[in-house]
């Protein structure tokens, strides 16, 4: 593939995961708004189309990043070893697809859960004091997670290579 174009895809997979960070974080605060339990979980189904940008945008970032490694060394994949802001990048990214993968799914998945016994009436007494400190573990994962693609931004920006589609 070209390296103009892998380059775009690149930066479209970065946008992917950018909309999904942004925007669940938007429908986070709706939620912690929101005081009827109904539009909550309504705002969670919608926060969580959102979150199917994710895997998407995960493997566009793969991809694209591998082609954009054996397109900068011109074939030669052996040098990208030396490269510290490459290895950083990676490492990170590594992370911020693991957390995403792992830690946000089950805050979520546990939340939703609660929600729907309060709105059902079903849940335990300490419902929605745990929903209140799932909240703010909400907040936090999307903290580090926005931290951790601003880190990978600026590697890839200040870093020692460029990619070939700057070119």
């Amino acid at each position: 593939m070209n390296g103009s174009i892998n380059f775009l895809f690149h930066l479209i997979g970065f946008g992917f995961i950018f909309t999904a960070l942004l925007g669940g974080w938007i429908l986070e605060r709706r939620i912690k708004a929101e005081k009827v339990w109904n539009q909550k979980l309504f705002v969670g189904k919608i926060n969580r189309r959102f979150g199917l940008l994710s895997p998407i945008a995960s493997i566009i970032m793969l991809l694209t990043g591998i082609v954009n490694i054996f397109n900068l060394y011109n074939g030669n994949i052996n040098l990208w070893y030396t490269e510290g802001w490459l290895i950083a990048k990676i490492i990170l990214f590594a992370f911020l697809l693991i957390n995403g993968a792992v830690f946000g799914p089950i805050l979520v998945r546990r939340r939703t859960k609660l929600m729907q016994g309060i709105s059902e009436k079903t849940a335990p007494e300490d419902a929605e004091a745990t929903i209140k400190i799932m909240n703010k573990s909400i907040s936090t994962f999307y903290l580090v997670q926005f931290l951790l693609l601003m880190i990978i931004l600026y590697l890839s920006v200040a870093g020692g290579g460029k990619h070939p589609g700057i070119i």
